[in-house]
């Protein structure tokens, strides 16, 4: 099984400083970790504009979203946030 490493891009670390601290705290904890573990069998692979980019769901009203990508062995993660409008984000910033 191959080794990854993970980066937050600038505007993922502001994403994740916005939110509740407790959800900051999962997010660091929890669900960056399993995302570094396999990040190909916990996220799902988005169309479209977003068509090289997977999203990683988690939590319950409100559901939150990691996008992110991989080159090699590198994850990048690009956009944190609530399910309303993270996607219209994700494609504002590419």
């Amino acid at each position: 099984m191959p080794l990854y490493e993970l980066d937050l891009s600038t505007a993922a670390e502001r994403d994740l400083k916005a939110l509740p601290k407790r959800v900051q705290q999962d997010i660091v904890v929890v669900h960056l970790p399993a995302i570094k573990e396999n990040p190909f069998i916990k996220g799902k692979p988005l169309s479209g504009t977003l068509h090289n980019e997977r999203s990683y769901h988690f939590g319950r009203r409100p559901e939150y979203r990691i996008i992110y990508y991989l080159e090699g062995n590198m994850i990048t993660v690009t956009v944190i946030g609530t399910r309303e409008g993270i996607y219209k984000k994700a494609r504002k910033r590419k």
